[in-house]
């Protein structure tokens, strides 16, 4: 519980989607932090978001939330596309700040915002909560504390049931490239973190996009308008010399993730979000167990909802003056430039390095 000098930080929550589903139940459920207002560009959602998280403020206008709700963190969970003036308008009140992934929708809007959180002083950081799953957690420890050796290459394979396989999945601006729409901006995000905090800096890089949906989903109208990529391959060479694979299908039946590392020493494979193993001579995988300080009680109706209590803690530390949270927003900018070099490589149809 906070003590008598250590007032709970309070929250305002902008998105009523996964900010109703995951960041408004994770500020609810933690003591360090008091939820004082909701905002959504839908009334309704604010309001019902509100009503389940004992939210005492809801509204459809974010601007008029910041300027009449007294806070000390800002938690944006919308569409990328509003990220920077919404993040912009926090800061610029010198409130903390957490954005959801990915940071923005260019390089340029990012160095922006980290260069203004700098200049205001407040604790800012991107909500890359897949960190914290267990079986993730347990590797990069294994991985920072030297367990696997030299690290010579990475292969994630991501499989999902996108637009081409469920035309009753409703078209949001994820589905639109102009809004920075894209499984390589939603997902993708998430695995370029992963890769670089895992091998370090990447050096250049190769990648593809496509749209599977509109070819798939052919008699579906409203899938002919679908502008955005659901199917992207990346290659990725690291400084170090490592290399890197990932392969994201959105035409899956199901949903199936596998990351491998390999190393000079071990190979360890991630199997789901709370199971690592070692793959065996048997063609197998022996599991490797997952320390008790890195588990997490599942939530299985929300499972980000578990890793991005880890994610706030983190944060509450460094409000406090007590830890760090990461990624920053100038860490993330390393992440913002792969993104916007994955798009210009697609485009150009070469490799493209990092810093040119």
């Amino acid at each position: 519980m906070p003590t008598a000098t250590q007032s709970p930080i309070r929250v305002l929550v902008i998105g009523a989607g996964f900010g109703a589903r995951v960041h408004a139940p994770g500020f609810a459920s933690d003591p360090g932090y008091k939820l004082v207002g909701i905002a959504s560009e839908r009334l309704e959602s604010a309001k019902a978001a509100a009503a389940a998280n004992g939210i005492p403020y809801a509204t459809d206008d974010w601007k008029k939330m910041l300027e009449e709700v007294e806070a000390d963190l800002v938690s944006v969970a919308t569409p990328v596309d509003l990220h920077y003036p919404m993040a912009r308008a926090a800061l610029e009140r010198k409130r903390h700040v957490l954005l959801e992934k990915p940071f923005a929708l260019n390089v340029a809007q990012a160095k922006e915002l980290t260069a203004l959180a700098r200049t205001q002083g407040v604790v800012n950081a991107i909500n890359h909560e897949f960190r914290y799953y267990p079986a993730r957690a347990t590797l990069t420890r294994l991985i920072q504390e030297g367990r696997l050796g030299n690290l010579e290459h990475i292969a994630i394979r991501d499989r999902l049931p996108g637009w081409a396989r469920d035309t009753s999945r409703r078209l949001t601006w994820l589905s639109d490239r102009q809004r920075g729409g894209g499984y390589l901006g939603a997902l993708g995000s998430h695995h370029v973190d992963t890769l670089m905090l895992w091998a370090g800096p990447i050096r250049r890089l190769f990648c593809t996009l496509r749209s599977l949906a509109p070819r798939a989903a052919a008699e579906s109208p409203a899938h002919q308008a679908i502008t955005a990529d659901d199917c992207f391959t990346l290659l990725v060479e690291f400084d170090s010399g490592a290399t890197g694979i990932v392969d994201l299908f959105g035409g899956g039946r199901v949903r199936r993730e596998r990351f491998e590392v390999f190393g000079s020493e071990d190979a360890l494979t991630i199997l789901d979000p709370r199971r690592l193993g070692r793959p065996n001579a048997r063609g197998g995988v022996d599991a490797v167990r997952i320390p008790a300080d890195l588990d997490l009680p599942p939530t299985p109706d929300v499972p980000s909802l578990a890793p991005f209590r880890v994610m706030i803690a983190n944060l509450k530390a460094a409000i406090r003056g007590e830890g760090t949270v990461e990624p920053t927003f100038a860490d993330a900018i390393r992440i913002q430039e792969v993104l916007d070099l994955a798009r210009k490589s697609d485009q150009s149809g070469r490799w493209v390095t990092l810093g040119d």
